[in-house]
């Protein structure tokens, strides 16, 4: 799934982007991936994908800032399952150019960080980040099967 497939169906939801809106922004992804015939087992791991990755834009991409920036969530319904968008204006920060953390070592060893994108990179079918008009854009695929 790639941003140049065409869309079937899309909708985006735009909110700050603080904790509170977490409920709203799951709903929307549950609501179309309900809608496209995602299985539940499926749309669970992509929830849990999604969380993952706005609990980390809410908590860092507007570090310092008086008030919470936008979250833009755009869900498309392609014809291999669906892609969502994530998209922040917080300083450019790529989560997939990071260093895998080492999860071999003892956890008083290990650098802090990392293990949220190996958990999405586990729970989900495909991870792409780009940079786009100023704002960061995490792409979260979720075939319908694998």
């Amino acid at each position: 799934m790639t941003p140049e497939s065409p869309a079937i169906q899309e909708a985006t939801l735009c909110l700050p982007a603080e904790l509170d809106h977490l409920p709203a922004f799951l709903a929307h992804v549950r609501r179309t991936a309900e809608a496209a015939g995602v299985a539940e087992a499926r749309i669970s791991r992509l929830e849990l994908a999604v969380e993952e990755a706005l609990v980390n834009v809410f908590s860092y991409a507007y570090v310092g800032q008086a008030q919470a920036g936008a979250v833009r969530c755009r869900v498309a319904v392609q014809p291999k399952g669906l892609l969502v968008e994530i998209a922040d204006e917080g300083p450019p920060f790529d989560p997939l150019a990071q260093s895998a953390p080492d999860t071999t070592l003892e956890l008083d060893q290990r650098t802090p960080g990392g293990l949220g994108i190996l958990l999405i990179k586990s729970l989900v079918s495909q991870v792409a980040y780009h940079r786009e008009e100023n704002r960061n854009v995490l792409q979260i695929a979720m075939y319908r099967s694998e």
